[in-house]
Protein backbone atom coordinates (compact mmCIF):
# COMPACT_ATOMS: atom_id res chain seq x y z
CA UNK A 1 0.00 0.00 0.00
CA UNK A 2 1.51 3.51 -0.88
CA UNK A 3 1.75 5.85 1.80
CA UNK A 4 0.30 9.42 0.99
CA UNK A 5 2.61 12.41 0.91
CA UNK A 6 0.08 14.97 2.68
CA UNK A 7 2.70 17.35 4.12
CA UNK A 8 0.02 20.11 4.53
CA UNK A 9 -3.47 20.08 5.77
CA UNK A 10 -6.44 20.56 2.86
CA UNK A 11 -7.22 23.24 3.21
CA UNK A 12 -4.00 24.03 2.92
CA UNK A 13 -2.67 21.63 0.14
CA UNK A 14 -5.67 24.01 -2.29
CA UNK A 15 -3.82 27.07 -1.93
CA UNK A 16 -2.48 29.39 -5.07
CA UNK A 17 1.15 27.40 -4.47
CA UNK A 18 -0.30 24.42 -5.72
CA UNK A 19 0.44 21.09 -4.35
CA UNK A 20 4.02 20.71 -5.40
CA UNK A 21 5.14 18.30 -2.62
CA UNK A 22 8.81 20.30 -1.73
CA UNK A 23 6.82 24.00 -1.86
CA UNK A 24 4.63 22.36 0.55
CA UNK A 25 7.24 20.52 2.68
CA UNK A 26 9.37 24.16 3.06
CA UNK A 27 6.07 25.86 3.46
CA UNK A 28 5.31 23.57 6.55
CA UNK A 29 8.89 23.86 7.50
CA UNK A 30 8.68 27.79 7.64
CA UNK A 31 5.03 27.60 9.94
CA UNK A 32 7.44 25.22 12.30
CA UNK A 33 10.10 27.80 12.36
CA UNK A 34 7.68 30.76 12.98
CA UNK A 35 7.59 32.77 16.40
CA UNK A 36 3.55 31.88 15.98
CA UNK A 37 4.93 27.87 16.94
CA UNK A 38 6.10 29.19 20.47
CA UNK A 39 2.50 29.98 21.34
CA UNK A 40 1.62 26.91 23.19
CA UNK A 41 -1.24 24.70 21.62
CA UNK A 42 -1.10 26.47 18.25
CA UNK A 43 -0.74 24.09 15.30
CA UNK A 44 1.24 24.48 12.06
CA UNK A 45 -1.76 25.62 10.30
CA UNK A 46 -2.52 28.58 12.07
CA UNK A 47 0.82 29.38 11.85
CA UNK A 48 1.10 29.32 8.02
CA UNK A 49 -2.31 31.24 7.99
CA UNK A 50 -0.73 34.20 9.97
CA UNK A 51 2.38 34.15 7.70
CA UNK A 52 0.09 33.94 4.28
CA UNK A 53 -1.45 37.28 5.80
CA UNK A 54 2.22 38.59 6.42
CA UNK A 55 2.41 38.50 9.73
CA UNK A 56 5.74 37.19 11.09
CA UNK A 57 6.09 38.42 15.11
CA UNK A 58 3.80 37.78 17.94
CA UNK A 59 3.55 41.47 18.12
CA UNK A 60 2.33 42.33 14.94
CA UNK A 61 -1.34 41.03 15.81
CA UNK A 62 -1.46 42.86 18.88
CA UNK A 63 -5.00 44.69 18.94
CA UNK A 64 -5.68 42.39 15.26
CA UNK A 65 -9.70 41.46 15.31
CA UNK A 66 -9.32 37.65 15.05
CA UNK A 67 -12.77 37.80 13.44
CA UNK A 68 -10.87 39.95 10.55
CA UNK A 69 -8.00 37.94 10.63
CA UNK A 70 -9.96 34.64 9.97
CA UNK A 71 -12.38 36.34 7.08
CA UNK A 72 -9.04 37.00 5.82
CA UNK A 73 -7.48 34.00 5.67
CA UNK A 74 -11.13 32.77 4.17
CA UNK A 75 -10.23 34.78 1.60
CA UNK A 76 -7.16 32.98 0.47
CA UNK A 77 -8.46 29.87 1.81
CA UNK A 78 -12.39 29.69 1.39
CA UNK A 79 -12.39 26.00 2.79
CA UNK A 80 -10.97 27.34 6.01
CA UNK A 81 -12.51 25.17 8.73
CA UNK A 82 -14.33 28.00 11.58
CA UNK A 83 -12.24 26.20 14.31
CA UNK A 84 -9.50 28.49 12.95
CA UNK A 85 -11.39 31.29 14.82
CA UNK A 86 -10.88 29.36 18.24
CA UNK A 87 -7.23 29.70 17.21
CA UNK A 88 -6.62 32.80 16.04
CA UNK A 89 -8.31 34.51 18.93
CA UNK A 90 -6.30 32.36 21.06
CA UNK A 91 -3.19 33.57 19.43
CA UNK A 92 -4.04 37.06 19.64
CA UNK A 93 -4.79 36.96 23.17
CA UNK A 94 -0.90 35.03 23.98
CA UNK A 95 0.20 37.82 21.81
CA UNK A 96 -1.76 40.89 24.06
CA UNK A 97 -0.72 39.38 27.42
CA UNK A 98 2.94 38.81 26.69
CA UNK A 99 2.86 42.52 25.20
CA UNK A 100 1.69 43.31 28.67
Amino acid sequence: MKKSMHLLPKDLESASWGTNPDEAKRLRQEALDSAFMRVPGVKVETARDLLDLGFSQLYQIVGRAPETLFADVCKIRPKTPQERLVALRHVVRVAESAAG
